[in-house]
């Protein structure tokens, strides 16, 4: 970057502008003592982080800890107004009498009119709103807050589904509709940082992509979404940085709480689900909780344990039909490609969280936390028909498409490129991610100091089960006729000429068309990091932070796939029982196989019927075997505080600083010699054939790179209501690591030679961020922000890097020599920006049963444009991935024991794959509305009831090609509905 020298002039201008004021030397304090306690809700028994106790007469202010614990030093002698207050509740005054070199005691219960009106569960619910607001609130930077519990049960409990109800945010979903990535400010989920409890965990793989599905909300009490990045934070997020946190345990008044979930996640018999799901109908979720504070050492309250254990079988079923188009914008265009599938997966989960905190002395706490997840999908089966032509019209030689087609129906003939696929798979993974954790922090007055050694570890294995496979088996030389005139989700499928294909007499295996899986992940990441707070002597509060950070991460890949030849004459038996919606709603009675006949155990049944290619498998032990590392080393310095003594500037505070970060990369792995071994040497003599082409041909690869990101933060109270921010900061996106291991794919027609490179450079930004909040009583917020990013550097494939030396030691083998070198490199620029505007408000000014009405809606509108690496620039609309438009409006109802609650998530139409050479083949996700009604009733405060429905209408995850009119895939998982018990006691 270049804006230290910016930075500098910026912080000189804080810091030296007002010296009078700013850097007046403090009289020592002579007579002066202490005022110390905690706040809590009185109607929940939390005792409340960030609550603001006040000093009026003093312009003195301390904010509450996570364990709801405040601190007011040097306090002269005599007797002062104390002022405690939290969003949502009433504010409580007091006066205290301070005495020289003694520590005042003062603990307060907050509470209000519409708390003691609530349910137990309701008033946590309320409490969790504020919270997110007053953390808000108590930020210089921009920030947004959502406590776990805000919107009630979300039917997965999962992390990533609280995170799509924020503004700025849009999800990812898995084919089966489980959220499995975020994406901040249009930023693909790769490019924006998440971590728990403030540090990296292993499992984001080699494209960096934090999985929220494995992680339970319900382990968490808050999600935290950066969106001005500090100096004291890492730098790597491109969008923002989402970091989940831990309640702790010491945050509660009594002495033990026990916590519950059990539901059933249920599919229906009168909504639409695929019929493998409505073999499954129904699937467990329990939660349970278990926290107290213990007294050891003679302490009083000093050690608090939290242990967290949740369970859930997310069981999703599948149809999917997707098609492909003739290559044009024109109509009518034919359909060439059309398919459907049936899929099924059952993800069962184990989470374990354990966190200890002891409270050593009044200064001094430590914190050990263990997590475990072990999120498996043991049999996910999946059955593919596709039946393809040739892209050509006319009625003789390979042409498929017969002349007459129309918008709506499509004749195939039977040309030897007609051909129809079923391809069945039945896969497994299992992933296992485990974290351990101990950390302090230490309040020696002016200085405080925190640490934290983190170490947390992946293995994860992606196979086919105890029997599964992949098989694919072909019928060719076949006609059809396509037609959606009545449908075109279930259109009518009708056979014209060739072999039955309603028979599977008629169907064979294709060439290595049996196949197995095996492929290990294993990723370790280590973590250091300290960091020292100082408060300066001066009469304003102006604080000096600075900090380190260390971090390892490993990556190591390991494959071990097979594949097989059918050696047969006759078709294999395939089994009648699995009918599908193909033969149900289309009355098309596709065959289908299970791979379990064919193999089990990973063993074949009958080896005698096929030939395995035993190059193949002896090739993956080079190729599929590989690992990469990066090390990170990082340093920063910032400084924190008040502009001003009164006026105007005594609300104005600022944070300003810089972080410097150096990265470290290195991969190893194997790479082709350039000469490969004949199809009959691999034949004859496959593990020989394998060596020859790789064992000497081992490489290992590193790169690195030094950059430095400063960043300013102001925010400016407006009164007692209103507060504005104004934020320039700078961050980066890393490349994947994939990139840092070897490879090198040689073209000798064209003299050239493809290579990865390890010292990618990251995508830069620059940002300015602005926004201004009103907030209103009680735990309202209504606030409008705007934002402007500038991104450079962004990685470009097929750059020229020179040429391969003509030496014997050119780091190549000495093979290659004189062949242009092609590979990744930085270019480009872009440029985003967008509107982000939210609403919050509980209406108790209202009448009746209206005042129970609460309301949190938010908006948020993107634009981009930008070269993007590329020679011509591009705009809204023809950058894959990045969605312009996106909002959530969630409707609230509590009255006494009674809850209800109506979610509705959207999602504008976003292009999802681009083509700049034709926008025929350019393919686009249409616009999504997710609606999602819940209930519940409390019988007591141990004894709750809830209800929850997924997706109430059924919206379909749909993409069309080229045109609206064109729908390339349908995905539909269904309406779901969950119904459990919980509480607490």
């Amino acid at each position: 970057m270049k804006s230290p020298r910016l930075l500098l002039v910026l912080l000189g201008l804080i810091v030296l502008g007002r010296p009078a004021a700013a850097l007046r030397a403090a009289a020592p304090a002579t007579g002066t003592g202490t005022l110390t306690g905690w706040v809590s809700n009185a109607a929940t028994g939390n005792l409340l982080l960030g609550a603001s106790v006040q000093l009026p007469g003093l312009a003195r202010t301390a904010f509450t800890d996570d364990t709801g614990r405040y601190v007011l030093r040097e306090v002269p002698v005599g007797e002062h107004e104390v002022v405690a207050s939290y969003a949502g509740l009433d504010v409580v005054r007091d006066r205290i009498a301070v005495q020289a070199g003694a520590a005042v005691r003062r603990n307060f219960d907050l509470t209000s009119k519409a708390y003691l009106l609530d349910a137990f569960v309701v008033s946590g619910q309320r409490e969790g709103g504020a919270a997110a607001i007053t953390m808000q609130r108590n930020a210089d930077n921009v920030k947004n807050v959502v406590a776990m519990d805000s919107y009630g049960d979300l039917p997965n409990m999962s992390a990533g589904e609280v995170a799509a109800l924020l503004p700025g945010i849009a999800v990812g979903l898995s084919d089966d509709g489980v959220v499995n990535g975020i994406m901040v400010r249009g930023m693909s989920a790769s490019l924006n940082r998440v971590t728990v409890d403030g540090g990296l965990v292993a499992g984001s793989g080699m494209n960096r992509s934090f999985a929220p599905e494995r992680y339970a909300g319900a382990s968490f009490d808050q999600l935290e979404l950066s969106k001005g990045q500090t100096p004291d934070r890492g730098a790597d997020s491109l969008g923002g940085s989402i970091n989940l946190k831990s309640r702790s345990p010491l945050s509660m008044r009594e002495k033990r709480r026990i916590n519950y979930t059990v539901s059933a996640r249920w599919a229906p018999p009168f909504t639409e689900h695929g019929l493998l799901r409505q073999e499954h109908r129904i699937h467990p979720l329990i939660n349970l909780g278990y926290q107290e504070v213990f007294g050891v050492a003679g302490g009083e309250r000093n050690l608090g344990v939290s242990l967290q254990a949740f369970y859930s079988e997310n069981v999703n079923g599948l149809f999917v039909t997707s098609r492909d188009f003739e290559n044009t914008l024109n109509t009518p265009a034919y359909v060439w490609s059309y398919s459907n599938q049936e899929k099924f997966n059952n993800r069962k989960q184990g989470n374990l969280k354990a966190i200890v905190d002891y409270r050593f002395s009044p200064v001094s706490k430590f914190r050990f936390n263990a997590s475990y997840v072990d999120a498996n999908e043991p049999n996910v089966r999946n059955f593919l028909s596709t039946a393809t032509t040739t892209q050509a019209v006319g009625t003789s030689g390979t042409a498929g498409i017969l002349p007459g087609y129309s918008d709506r129906i499509t004749r195939v003939r039977a040309a030897p490129g007609s051909q129809i696929t079923q391809d069945s798979r039945v896969f497994s993974v299992f992933d296992r991610t485990g974290e351990v954790g101990f950390g302090g922090e230490h309040d020696f007055s002016r200085l405080k100091l925190d640490y934290h050694a983190g170490y947390s570890w992946q293995e994860r294995n992606t196979a086919n089960g105890k029997s599964g496979a992949q098989l694919q088996t072909r019928i060719s030389a076949v006609g059809w006729i396509l037609d959606r005139t009545a449908s075109d989700l279930y259109p009518r499928f009708i056979q014209t000429e060739g072999p039955d294909f309603t028979n599977p007499a008629n169907y064979r295996p294709i060439a290595n068309g049996l196949a197995t899986r095996d492929n290990d992940v294993d990723e370790i990441v280590k973590e250091l990091r300290a960091n020292a707070r100082y408060q300066l002597p001066t009469t304003l509060p102006l604080f000096v932070k600075a900090g380190v950070q260390w971090r390892h991460d490993a990556i190591d890949e390991l494959a071990r796939n097979r594949r097989w030849s059918y050696l047969g004459t006759t078709a294999l038996p395939s089994d009648a029982t699995r009918v599908f919606w193909s033969t149900t709603k289309m009355g098309v009675p596709i065959p289908q196989w299970e791979p379990a006949m064919f193999v089990r155990e990973r063993q074949l049944v009958s080896p005698e019927l096929w030939r395995e290619d035993l190059y193949f498998r002896e090739q993956n032990k080079y190729t599929g075997t590989a690992g990469v590392s990066e090390s990170i080393t990082a340093g920063y310095v910032m400084s924190e505080g008040r502009l001003g003594a009164s006026g105007l500037l005594a609300g104005t505070s600022y944070i300003a600083g810089v972080r410097t970060e150096k990265t470290a990369t290195e991969g190893w792995g194997w790479v082709r010699a350039r000469v490969p071994s004949t199809p009959a040497e691999q034949q004859a003599d496959p593990a020989g054939a394998a060596r020859r082409d790789y064992a000497n041909n081992s490489r290992v690869t590193g790169g690195g790179y030094t950059k430095s990101f400063p960043s300013v933060h102001l925010a400016q109270n407006l009164g007692a209501s209103f507060k504005a921010r104004l934020s320039w900061s700078t961050g980066f996106g890393r490349p994947g690591m994939s990139n840092f291991s070897p490879n090198e794919t040689a073209n000798d027609n064209n003299q050239t030679l493809t290579i990865n490179n390890p010292g990618l450079l990251p995508q830069t930004a620059t940002n300015w961020d602005a926004t201004l909040d009103y907030y209103f009583e009680p735990a309202g917020n209504f606030s409008v922000g705007w934002f402007h990013k500038t991104i450079k550097d962004y990685i470009v494939t097929g750059i020229q890097q020179g040429t391969v030396a003509r030496d014997p030691n050119n780091g190549y083998g000495g093979e290659y020599q004189g062949f242009t070198l092609l590979s990744s490199a930085n270019g480009g620029t872009a440029y985003v920006q967008g509107w982000e505007i939210s609403y919050q408000q509980q209406f108790t000014f209202l009448p009746g049963l209206l005042r129970d009405l609460g309301l949190v809606a938010n908006v948020t509108i993107l634009d981009t444009h930008g070269d993007f690496g590329g020679t011509a620039v591009r705009r809204t609309g023809e950058v894959a991935g990045f969605i312009p438009r996106t909002g959530n409006v969630i409707l609230s109802w509590r009255h006494r024991r009674l809850s209800a609650r109506l979610r509705v998530n959207c999602t504008g139409d976003f292009i999802t794959n681009y083509s700049a050479a034709s926008a025929a083949r350019s393919l686009y996700v249409r616009s999504r509305t997710a609606v999602s009604p819940s209930v519940a009733y409390q019988l007591r405060p141990s004894l709750s009831l809830t209800c929850d429905v997924a997706n109430l209408t059924n919206a379909h995850q749909v993409q069309y090609r080229g045109i609206p009119d064109q729908m390339a895939l349908d995905r539909n998982s269904g309406t779901t509905v969950t119904f459990g018990i919980s509480g607490r006691f």
